[in-house]
């Protein structure tokens, strides 16, 4: 049966309803189930002699010195605050900091498509003035042109800061001693401040799943069940996590984003498709690079793909993104973000990437197709399908779950609600969150003992019979972690929709 489904195209999948993920829980082969066991030995034994993960872009603590001169480096994440990148120095910001090698390398030229520059040389590409998207729509408005502090905080301002400037603006003054996010983020499992153990980086991470083992066989179908490479890949993945201050950017969340992508809905969950996997829209005719720096969107990104994994629980943490390419113009086309999510979906968050809809039809992009085309990874590109009409998505979306913008009979309508310091006040209980800590360090202990049971046992052992001792410990893990959430993540905008409960039930 798992070979059968594996030579079905990705239209055969949706019309059979049967998901895309090949060697998934519970239906692994024997070989399977013996590589997800030798990947397993791999990883407890790392916890035992790895050393720590630095924490290189903290929300939470200034930069170190020096690092302010890497501030436009593209591995920088979490530099705070989003300082305006495409602004002059002036009075009010400043000197520009000083430029690095590896800074200067990753300036926008003809040949290197980075954020905002791969469509720069092309004649007329800056004949048109910068747009703001206005909310809801996803029109264009006039946005501040020039370099003054009106283009610099729209590029920069976070959501907390717009909140702090509006409050102020109403001289509503108590309620800028109260952020939205308590600031001081503590590390899960009693971890230093500027490091986390290869363990707790792994827990924290394989716990977003309701089953830790669905996390480590993502790796392995990344990896073509190579268990080493798979290994590796994992490695990386969390000296990256902890590098750039995942669980940092998960417990800041939305304060922490930048306000004009949020407002204005660049990217958003909203239905499910025939599989049930969550669709995120990408309105691309709201995207203007000018009116953000590359911090805001690798941030934005970051958490989005993060916070996706909650709303994916029931299909394998994959997610279908739908580009809404319609009324593009030069102007939207940003290939650096585009080059940044597919670098994320392929080297960190992997098998994150159900399908990918480009919904088209504007005669530009298909002319930018061609040219972009031969560049982009196999894989992904096999993930790909171009529709140029509403019809032509409705294989893989119901059209009474397609929202009703693209042409589908949902009635929703996106809309940015502000976040408020009440919804996360329970952050700043420390003996409620002292308490669910040890439950979940507690269960965390029992699932890595059952584990190691498990891989005690003979490998010819019936499989059920494996993974049914770890059950009872699965479960306990999961609603601990359930239980420990709304103390070390701030809430969303998917819990004020409504579409994420408390329980991690998700209603798209």
């Amino acid at each position: 049966m798992a070979s059968e489904e594996a030579s079905l195209s990705l239209l055969d999948h949706y019309a059979r309803r049967l998901p895309l993920t090949e060697g998934r829980l519970p239906s692994l082969s024997g070989d399977q189930l013996a590589k997800l066991r030798r990947l397993w030995r791999l990883l407890l034994s790392e916890f035992d002699t790895a050393s720590a993960l630095p924490v290189l872009f903290s929300l939470a603590h200034a930069p170190a010195a020096g690092a302010a001169s890497d501030i436009d480096d593209l591995a920088a994440l979490s530099f705070e605050p989003l300082v305006s990148l495409g602004s002059k120095p002036d009075k009010d910001n400043g000197p520009t900091p000083p430029r690095t090698a590896a800074a200067a390398a990753a300036t926008p030229t003809k040949d290197s498509p980075v954020s905002g520059g791969w469509l720069s040389w092309m004649p007329g590409s800056r004949s048109s003035p910068s747009a703001t998207p206005a909310a809801n729509t996803g029109t264009s408005t006039p946005a501040p042109s020039g370099d003054g502090p009106e283009v610099a905080r729209l590029q920069s301002e976070t959501v907390q800061e717009y909140i702090n400037r509006s409050n102020a603006a109403g001289a509503d003054l108590d309620t800028l001693a109260a952020p939205l996010v308590p600031p001081n983020f503590k590390p899960l499992f009693g971890q230093p401040d500027l490091s986390r153990s290869f363990s707790a980086a792994f827990w924290q991470a394989a716990t977003q799943m309701r089953d830790p083992d669905s996390w480590v066989l993502r790796f392995l179908r990344a990896r073509k069940w190579n268990v080493d490479q798979a290994f590796d890949m994992i490695r990386k993945t969390l000296a990256w996590r902890v590098g750039q201050a995942i669980d940092e950017v998960a417990y800041f969340g939305e304060s922490k984003l930048h306000y004009h992508t949020m407002r204005t809905g660049l990217a958003f969950a909203c239905t499910t498709d025939r599989l049930g996997c969550p669709v995120y829209v990408v309105r691309v005719r709201v995207n203007v690079a000018n009116n953000r720096n590359i911090l805001a969107i690798k941030r934005f990104l970051c958490w989005q793909l993060e916070t996706s994994q909650l709303l994916a629980a029931n299909s394998d943490g994959r997610v279908t993104i739908l580009f809404d390419l319609s009324d593009v113009t030069r102007e939207n086309i940003d290939l650096g973000l585009v080059r940044m999510l597919i670098t994320l979906l392929s080297n960190y968050f992997p098998e994150t990437l159900g399908i990918m809809i480009l919904f088209v039809n504007s005669w530009f992009f298909w002319g930018l197709w061609t040219v972009i085309a031969p560049f982009i990874d196999p894989v992904v590109k096999s993930k790909i399908v171009m529709v140029r009409a509403t019809r032509e998505i409705t294989p893989y979306i119901d059209l009474d779950q397609l929202p009703s913008e693209l042409g589908g009979k949902k009635p929703f309508h996106y809309n940015y609600i502000h976040p408020t310091s009440e919804e996360n006040a329970c952050m700043a209980d420390a003996v409620a969150r002292q308490a669910a800590e040890c439950e979940c360090v507690a269960a965390t202990s029992d699932y890595e003992c059952a584990t190691r049971q498990w891989l005690a046992q003979p490998e010819d052992t019936n499989s059920a019979d494996l993974f049914s001792a770890r059950c009872a410990s699965r479960d306990r893990l999961h609603q601990a972690v359930v239980a420990l959430d709304p103390f070390v993540r701030s809430r969303t905008l998917h819990h004020r929709l409504g579409q994420l409960k408390p329980d991690y039930t998700v209603l798209l």
